[in-house]
């Protein structure tokens, strides 16, 4: 009994030492980094299992992964619902953008007769992006299909264009004379005296514009006098019938003599206007004159006699209706103002603000008022009004 009593202690350790081996020598063989995982974990079966699976939700939580065990699962097997919408939001972004159209809440379809107020385009879309079909001029009968309040379909030839309602007006709401007469007010409070080609082509350059001159008695400025007597006879056309268009209605801006002629051309005015007062280092000089090009201009020359007419009436016309010294029309191809321009144009010289008794009448306001009219008067002996 002694020997055996001796030899069950060594016994008992040789079984739980091979025990033992049998569990942890399977585990000490794998890969370290399970064992260091199952270590930290606490070394449970359990945690060593879940280990070599993939990670558990409690080990998502510790390494600071917030996705759910669901959601490593749905990684495993591809993406999830999430991924699919912003990989399918970023496949979106670079589709085309789609055709432009009509917008449908606001649109309202009907046939209609419309004119256009304006020289404008139409395009192949409603945008201003869209390519442009055609250029019409103002005035041009077209038949509106729909509109949107922006934009408006209109039929040419069984197809379907489109206008920017902007530049559409019922025709049987036109109730003006059919005419568009621009108003350019001479100047503006600060001249510019950055070059610019006298005409389309021309290497010869002049300032893009000057700030005038003043009178010598009134002290006012040759801008301000010219927009008060344009503002006048925007006024007196309008109330004959005219649609008017005013180049600046401000002295705070910059705008070239040629830019000042774009805005005619580009409305497809049917006269230009430009409203100017004159100067002269004699003080004596005065009364009113009117200026055009010559025959012979080499920019738009063409327009020659309805340039020197529109002159002509107009001189009589502000003439009979002031009283003032009848000067002439000046015939010249030094004024950039006219040779940029593809309508009929006249440059108005009402007067001298140099002599001290013509500058105290510009100044009043009764005398711009029958200047205003007796211009307008020219304009309607021009169109035969």
């Amino acid at each position: 009994m002694k020997k055996y009593k001796l030899w069950l202690p060594v016994l008992l350790a040789a079984v739980l030492a091979f025990g033992g081996c049998g569990g942890k020598g399977q585990k000490a063989g794998g890969d370290a980094s399970d064992k260091t995982e199952t270590q930290e974990n606490g070394g449970s079966f359990e945690k060593q299992e879940t280990s070599e699976n993939g990670p558990s939700e409690e080990e998502n939580k510790d390494s600071g992964n917030q996705a759910s065990a669901e959601e490593n699962k749905s990684s495993e097997n591809g993406p999830s619902e999430e991924e699919n919408k912003a990989s399918g939001d970023q496949a979106s972004a670079g589709d085309p953008s789609p055709e432009p159209a009509l917008n449908e809440e606001t649109v309202v379809r009907a046939r209609e007769e419309v004119v256009t107020t304006s020289s404008v385009n139409i395009r192949t879309a409603p945008s201003t992006d869209s390519q442009v079909y055609q250029t019409v001029a103002r005035r041009t009968e077209l038949i509106r299909t729909a509109d949107d309040g922006a934009w408006s379909a209109v039929e040419i030839d069984g197809k379907e264009y489109y206008v920017s309602s902007e530049y559409l007006k019922l025709k049987s709401e036109m109730t003006d004379n059919g005419y568009l007469v621009v108003i350019d007010a001479g100047h503006q409070g600060k001249g510019n005296s950055e070059q610019e080609p006298i005409g389309p082509g021309a290497s010869e350059t002049k300032p893009k514009v000057a700030s005038g001159t003043s009178g010598c008695v009134s002290g006012l400025n040759e801008y301000e006098l010219t927009l008060t007597v344009s503002l006048k006879l925007q006024e007196e056309l309008e109330a004959r019938g005219y649609q008017v268009m005013m180049v600046r209605t401000s002295h705070d801006v910059n705008i070239s003599n040629s830019e000042r002629a774009a805005v005619a051309n580009n409305a497809g005015a049917d006269a230009f206007l430009r409203i100017h007062a004159n100067g002269s280092d004699d003080s004596g000089e005065n009364g009113i004159l009117t200026i055009c090009p010559t025959s012979g201009n080499p920019y738009m020359g063409s327009l020659y006699s309805q340039c020197r007419s529109l002159s002509e009436c107009v001189l009589d016309g502000a003439v009979n209706a002031t009283g003032a010294n009848k000067k002439y029309i000046w015939e010249t191809d030094t004024m950039s103002g006219i040779n940029w321009c593809t309508v009929p144009v006249t440059i108005v010289e009402m007067g001298f603000m140099t002599n001290p008794q013509e500058d105290s009448r510009m100044a009043e306001d009764g005398y711009q008022s029958q200047l205003a009219a007796g211009i307008a008067d020219g304009v309607d002996a021009y169109f035969g009004n």
